[in-house]
């Protein structure tokens, strides 16, 4: 039961990390340059990586294999520019919903590059999440909102690209390994690219001037969502490996999607500044039916 426990507990982290995340580009950066927040990020990811091998006291995997890991959370990194790009035009349960293209691309990749089948009913689940956000796109009447939503879509599916590419070298080198050092080098590997791409100018710039107006809530927002997000990444893996990971990760995109949606009404009701979301009706009428697309995809898939 443990691994249950542990996914559920990443998909609600995952849910709660969405809404802090659109809060940050949208409140604290005004939508500019918001991914100047990997300047506590990188050190962030970087400090923890090394915490937990002295705890664990980890063995040190091969060359190759170390390579391989970092190289995981530096392709991770570089994804989340297009995800903070994204964000500037898309909600939380919004961008959630694109989230769940990762199976479609995970397929996708197996098959083209290590010739695995894909089974006729996973395509049926790959039809039902691919449906999912193009009737969020579709929800959007105005044609200027609708191409914003286009453009975020287009931003979210090229983040949730590399981010598969990122998890298919990190699961192809780490096979054979301890979950521990697998998770501790993609860490280090994602703060490392996190340091060097804070060194832009005007990335430097950007984050100096929010440190000067909004210091206090700035960094608390950053350190709460990084050990929120890290918790997450932590238990998610290493729920897998405790259980069965088909189930485990269904378990979890499911459970994370139906948990967005809530939190985001339940946000946007008491504490708007926080939440964030569109509440009118249409809007929520397509995330629900995107929601159900994608629940029943995901399961149908796993």
């Amino acid at each position: 039961m443990l691994w249950i426990i542990l996914c559920l507990i990443a998909a609600a982290l995952w849910s709660l990390g969405a809404f802090f995340d659109n809060y940050q580009t949208d409140v604290i950066f005004r939508n500019k340059l918001p991914e100047a927040m990997k300047r506590i990020n990188g050190p962030f990811y970087i400090i923890i990586g090394i915490a937990i091998a002295l705890i664990f006291r980890i063995q040190l995997p091969a060359i190759d294999q170390i390579g391989f890991l970092l190289l995981s959370g530096v392709v991770n990194s570089v994804a989340t520019l297009f995800y903070y790009a994204a964000l500037k035009n898309e909600e939380a349960t919004g961008a959630t919903i694109f989230y769940q293209l990762q199976p479609i691309m995970f397929l996708i990749l197996e098959f083209v590059l290590f010739g695995e089948k894909i089974a006729p009913m996973q395509i049926l689940g790959l039809a039902l999440i691919l449906a999912a956000p193009i009737v969020v796109v579709f929800s959007r009447k105005r044609a200027s909102a609708r191409r914003m939503e286009i453009r975020a879509a287009i931003l979210l599916v090229i983040y949730v690209l590399m981010a598969t590419v990122s998890g298919e070298i990190a699961i192809r080198m780490g096979r054979g390994l301890d979950f521990i050092p697998v998770f501790v080098f993609y860490i280090i590997g994602r703060g490392l690219s996190d340091v060097v791409i804070s060194l832009l100018p005007s990335l430097h710039r950007r984050h100096k001037y929010v440190m000067k107006h909004n210091k206090k809530i700035y960094l608390s927002c950053v350190l709460i969502n990084q050990c929120i997000c890290t918790i997450a990444e932590f238990a998610y893996r290493y729920g897998l490996i405790l259980g069965i990971a088909a189930l485990g990760s269904a378990i979890t995109n499911a459970t994370e999607l139906i948990l967005t949606f809530v939190f985001g009404i339940v946000l946007s009701i008491i504490w708007p500044r926080f939440g964030r979301e569109k509440l009118r009706r249409e809007v929520v009428l397509a995330h629900v039916i995107a929601v159900i697309l994608c629940v029943i995809g995901i399961i149908i898939i796993q």
